[in-house]
């Protein structure tokens, strides 16, 4: 079973060491699409209204594979 890293990017860079197996790569992406709002709930825009998170999927070569992201964005309606 091939080995896949996720590595994070929440407005700092953390590297994957262990990486996690999967049946294919299918079952990777399906793991950072469940990684990206898991790391999003803890991650709460702390100095301003934007931030984007980034997860990063590379292979046993470390070939980049894949890539989720979402972004958050804050409008304030008041003035």
């Amino acid at each position: 079973m091939p080995r896949y890293y996720f590595d994070i990017n929440d407005g700092r860079n953390e590297r994957d060491e262990e990486g996690v197996h999967c049946a294919d790569l299918q079952a990777a992406v399906l793991e950072a699409k469940r990684l990206l709002p898991a790391v999003a709930a803890d991650e709460v825009p702390q100095d301003g209204e934007r931030q984007a998170i980034t997860v990063l999927v590379t292979d046993e070569d470390g070939q980049a594979v894949y890539l989720a992201a979402l972004a958050y964005t804050g409008t304030w309606l008041i003035r």
